[in-house]
C-alpha cells in the first residue's frame, strides 16, 4: 500500500514556532548572564570527577587541534556551521519527503531541546576552555567565523551552555532520524559517524567536556524513548506505525 501525506500545519506556523524557540533562548541567555562563578565551579567538579574516573580525553584532543591550524579551521568551521545547517535541512527533508515519520521525530528534537533549555537555566555550567587551564579557545585564538571579535556571531551565544551537549544532542537526532526515515536502505548506519565527528570536534575545541557529550547522546535517545511511549504514533501510517516505533525505541 503506498504511503498517503499526513495533515500537517503550514509551514510558516511552524516556521514561527521556531522563531519562538530561538527567542525563548535567548531570554534563557540573559537570565543566566549572571551565573558566572556558579557555571565555572560546576565545570570544574564535573573536570575533576572526569579525571577520578580516568575519562578526560579534552586536554589530549584540544592540543592537537590546537597543534595544527588547519586542522583548528576545520574543526572550529565544522563546529559553528554544521550544528545550525545540518539539523534544519534534515528536518525540513522529513516535514516534505518522510511525512510519516517526520511528527514524531519532530517532537523528539523539540521536547529534548526543550529539556537542555532547562537544564542551561537552572544549571549553568562553563565549558572547559572557560573553567579547564590549558585548554584552548581554539575558536578565538584562531578568530574563526569571527569567533575573536567581541561583536561577531559568538557573542550571541550562551556561554554557559555546556551541559548537556546541544551540538551533540542535535547530531544523535540526525543520525536518529536519518535512520528511521530511510528503512530498508544498507548501510545507513554509517550516519552515526556524524555524532561521533561531533563529538570529537567539541572536544577538541574546548567547548564541552566528555560527560556534556554523554548527556547530549543519552537526552536525545531517552526522549525518544519517551515519545514512543507517552505518545502513540497517530499521525504515522498503520503499516509503518511498528517500525517507526521500532526505530526510536531501539
Amino acid at each position: 500500500m503506498p504511503r498517503r501525506d499526513v495533515v500537517l500545519p503550514p509551514w510558516w506556523v511552524e516556521g514561527a514556532a521556531v522563531a519562538a524557540g530561538y527567542v525563548l533562548y535567548q531570554v534563557v541567555q540573559i537570565a543566566v548572564a549572571g551565573s558566572t562563578r556558579s557555571a565555572v565551579d560546576r565545570a570544574i567538579w564535573l573536570w575533576s570527577f572526569e579525571r577520578h574516573l580516568h575519562l578526560d580525553p579534552e586536554t589530549a584532543l584540544n592540543h592537537i587541534v590546537t597543534g595544527s591550524h588547519w586542522l583548528a579551521v576545520a574543526a572550529g568551521s565544522y563546529y559553528g556551521i554544521a550544528h545550525f545547517v545540518v539539523t534544519p535541512l534534515v528536518l525540513v527533508w522529513l516535514r516534505f519527503r518522510r511525512q510519516w515519520a517526520y511528527v514524531p521525530l519532530r517532537n523528539v528534537l523539540v521536547a529534548s531541546s526543550l529539556v537542555a533549555l532547562v537544564v542551561y537555566w537552572l544549571l549553568p555550567m562553563a565549558p572547559p576552555r572557560l573553567a579547564v587551564n590549558g585548554i584552548v579557545d581554539t575558536l578565538k585564538v584562531n578568530n574563526i567565523l569571527s569567533a575573536g571579535s567581541p561583536t561577531g556571531p559568538a557573542s550571541l551565544a550562551n556561554q554557559y551552555a555546556a551541559m548537556p551537549s546541544l551540538h551533540v544532542a542535535w547530531a544523535v537526532w540526525v543520525a536518529l532520524a536519518l535512520v528511521v526515515a530511510l528503512p530498508g536502505v544498507r548501510g545507513r548506519g554509517i550516519v552515526w559517524a556524524y555524532p561521533v565527528v561531533t563529538t570529537l570536534v567539541v572536544l577538541g575545541t574546548g567547548n564541552h567536556f566528555l560527560l556534556d557529550a554523554v548527556a547530549g547522546f543519552a537526552l536525545v535517545l531517552g526522549t525518544a524513548w519517551v515519545v514512543t511511549r507517552a505518545q502513540p504514533l497517530t499521525l504515522v501510517l498503520p503499516e509503518d506505525r511498528a517500525g517507526v516505533a521500532r526505530e526510536l525505541a531501539g
